[in-house]
C-alpha cells in the first residue's frame, strides 16, 4: 500500500488556535500512533496567545521529526487551512482537527482506499461522537457512495471535516477553501470537490469527534447557519450556470434562520455535556418565543438527556 502511493505521500493538516493542551495532546498522539508510519504532520499555530498551547506544540515538534510546526499570525481557520494547502509537500492531504482524535488505522485505511480507487478524490469515514470530557455518545454514519454524497449535500454536510483525506491537486484546482466563508467553509469546499471528482465515506468509525463548548458550532452558530445557506445558494447558481455572487449569498440569512441557529448552538452545548449552560440558552429562547413548541421541546429533551443516559441516542433520531 505504501509503495503504491510513494511511501510518505500523506500530509496530515491541522490548525490549532488556543486549543487546551489536554485536547491537543490527545489529537497529536493519535496521529503519531498511526499504523501508517511515514507521513508529514503539518501543524499550523493560528496565532495562539495561550502560552500552554504554544508550549505544547513546541514540545511535540521537538520530539518527532514528522511534525512541521509553523507559527502563523491569527487569521482564522479558512485562511490558515489554505496556507496549509500551500505548504503541504504530499499528494494526499488528511485533515485532523486539534480537539478531535483519529483511530490508529485511519491513515492506512484511507490511503489504501484512494490507491484502489483512482476515480475518488475525497474520502471520509464514519465517526464516534463524544462529549467534551470524552464520554462516548454514538457512531454517526455518513453517505457511503458518491451518488449518496451528492444527494445529501442539498440537506447537510455529508462529511466529518476532520475525518477526510483528499488529493491535494484536486483541492488546489478549486483554489482551496473559499476565503469569504469564515464558517461552513468545509461544506462549500466538499460540495465543489464533489462536482469535480468522486467522493466516498468509509463505513468504519475511524475518527472521534468531540462536541466542544468552544467550537464554531457552539459559539458562532448564527454565522455558521448563514454560511451554510450561502453554500447552498452558490451551488444553485453553479447548477443554473450563473456566475457565483458570494456577497449576495452571504446576505441571505433571515431572522428565522437566526433563531434556528441559536437552537442548534444550544444543542451543541448540550452534547458537549454543559447542561447548565444549555438550559439557560433554551430558556432564553423559549421566553423570547413562548409559542415555539420547538424551544420548549428541546428544553424537555435536555432534562431527559442529562438524567437518563441510556436514552441519549434516541433523543437525536
Amino acid at each position: 500500500m505504501g509503495t503504491a502511493l510513494g511511501g510518505g505521500m500523506v500530509t496530515v493538516l491541522m490548525s490549532a488556535w488556543n486549543t487546551p493542551p489536554r485536547m491537543l495532546r490527545r489529537s497529536i498522539l493519535s496521529i503519531l500512533a498511526q499504523t501508517l508510519r511515514k507521513f508529514e504532520f503539518l501543524i499550523l499555530d493560528d496565532g495562539s496567545d495561550s502560552i500552554a498551547t504554544r508550549d505544547c506544540l513546541r514540545q511535540f515538534a521537538a520530539r518527532d521529526s514528522r511534525i512541521r510546526l509553523s507559527v502563523e499570525p491569527h487569521r482564522g481557520l479558512t485562511v490558515t487551512l489554505n496556507r496549509g494547502l500551500e505548504m503541504a509537500r504530499s499528494r494526499l492531504i488528511a485533515r485532523q482537527d486539534a480537539d478531535d482524535w483519529s483511530d490508529p488505522r485511519r491513515l492506512e485505511a484511507q490511503t489504501a482506499y484512494l490507491a484502489a480507487h483512482p476515480e475518488i478524490g475525497l474520502v471520509g469515514s464514519a465517526a464516534w461522537t463524544h462529549q467534551d470530557d470524552e464520554t462516548p455518545l454514538w457512531v454517526i454514519r455518513m453517505p457511503a457512495s458518491h451518488a449518496e454524497v451528492l444527494d445529501a449535500l442539498w440537506a447537510r454536510n455529508p462529511f466529518v471535516h476532520g475525518s477526510v483525506m483528499f488529493r491535494g491537486s484536486a483541492a488546489r484546482a478549486l483554489g482551496g477553501y473559499r476565503a469569504e466563508l469564515r464558517a461552513a467553509q468545509d461544506y462549500d469546499f466538499f460540495w465543489r470537490l464533489a462536482e469535480r471528482t468522486g467522493t466516498a465515506n468509509l463505513d468504519q468509525p475511524l475518527y472521534h469527534y468531540r462536541y466542544s463548548a468552544r467550537s464554531v458550532s457552539a459559539l458562532r452558530a448564527s454565522e455558521q447557519t448563514s454560511a451554510t445557506r450561502a453554500a447552498r445558494l452558490l451551488a444553485e447558481m453553479r447548477r443554473r450556470g450563473e456566475p457565483e455572487d458570494i456577497d449576495a449569498a452571504l446576505r441571505s440569512a433571515s431572522a428565522e434562520e437566526s433563531f434556528r441557529a441559536s437552537l442548534k448552538q444550544a444543542d451543541h452545548v448540550m452534547l458537549a455535556g454543559r447542561y447548565g449552560r444549555a438550559a439557560r440558552e433554551y430558556l432564553r429562547l423559549a421566553h423570547a418565543r413562548p409559542a415555539s413548541l420547538k424551544a420548549w421541546g428541546k428544553l424537555a429533551r435536555l432534562a431527559l438527556f442529562s438524567v437518563v443516559p441510556p436514552v441519549r441516542r434516541f433523543c437525536f433520531r
